[in-house]
């Protein structure tokens, strides 16, 4: 049995799929913190050029 415990706290191979799982959820929520910002900015680019082409229509 203590064989098998020691076997069983060797085994890497889980600990690489939480790692590579964790980076994944990084990356993530970084693209949808930057999306987030720039979704914000492109609104007011958007908002602004909406009201120069609707003055020049009028």
């Amino acid at each position: 049995m203590r064989a098998l415990l020691n076997e069983f706290w060797a085994e890497q191979d889980g600990v690489t799929a939480i790692e590579y799982a964790l980076l994944a959820a990084l990356i993530f929520g970084a693209i949808a913190i930057s999306v987030g910002f720039v979704g914000d900015s492109i609104k007011v680019l958007y908002d602004e050029i909406s009201l120069k082409v609707a003055d020049a229509v009028s």
